[in-house]
């Protein structure tokens, strides 16, 4: 008789091995788990330029879905709340926002056209390079001006700067981006 090994089922697997199974387990399933089980974090990270330390941040982060946190503090939903005018008042406005971000969205990204729709991501993600770098380059001038750095630091941070600025430049022309970047954050204003 030949012996065959015992059939894996879900059941008997560990859950890591469970994500490696599926074959069709996707980012948006391995999310769903974390806030379904929640995961606390804890963590530093400095960003340095050109050598030197610029930002430095400390994180203890939860991220738990609002079922589970209050499952672990003790307390249930309330569904039988009812709405009430200010709340029916938000909903509506958030509608109305939503509205006029699709009806925005277009003109950042046009999926008809190809060369626009690259053009408008390649935008968005300039866009983002550029506040991280005018940020290291505040941070920079702080660092500066508070005289901890030696002369050979400054020069090679301040060439280094004019470096990424210059490479954001080069990839603008690339892309045939000739506005500034920012973003118009509606309500908030401009990002940068």
């Amino acid at each position: 008789m030949t012996k065959h090994p015992p059939i894996r089922t879900l059941e008997n697997i560990s859950t890591l091995e469970k994500i490696r199974y599926q074959d069709r387990t996707s980012l948006l399933d391995i999310l769903d788990r974390v806030l379904e089980k929640g995961v606390v974090g804890d963590g530093e990270v400095a960003i340095r330029l050109a050598d030197i330390d610029l930002i430095y941040i400390g994180v203890r982060l939860l991220v738990t879905s609002v079922s589970k946190a209050q499952q672990l503090r003790g307390r249930g939903g309330n569904s039988k709340k009812v709405r009430t005018k200010e709340e029916h008042q938000y909903l509506k406005i958030l509608e109305e926002e939503i509205k006029r971000i699709e009806q925005r969205l277009p003109r950042i990204i046009n999926a008809d056209n190809p060369k626009k729709a690259e053009q408008g991501i390649a935008k968005l993600v300039l866009t983002l390079v550029e506040l991280i770098r005018r940020l290291l380059e505040r941070e920079s001038m702080r660092r500066i001006d508070s005289g901890d750095l030696s002369k050979a630091e400054r020069q090679k941070l301040g060439l280094t700067l004019k470096a990424l600025e210059k490479k954001v430049e080069e990839l603008k022309a690339v892309f045939g981006i000739k506005e500034d970047l920012n973003l118009d954050l509606g309500p908030l204003g401009n990002l940068m």
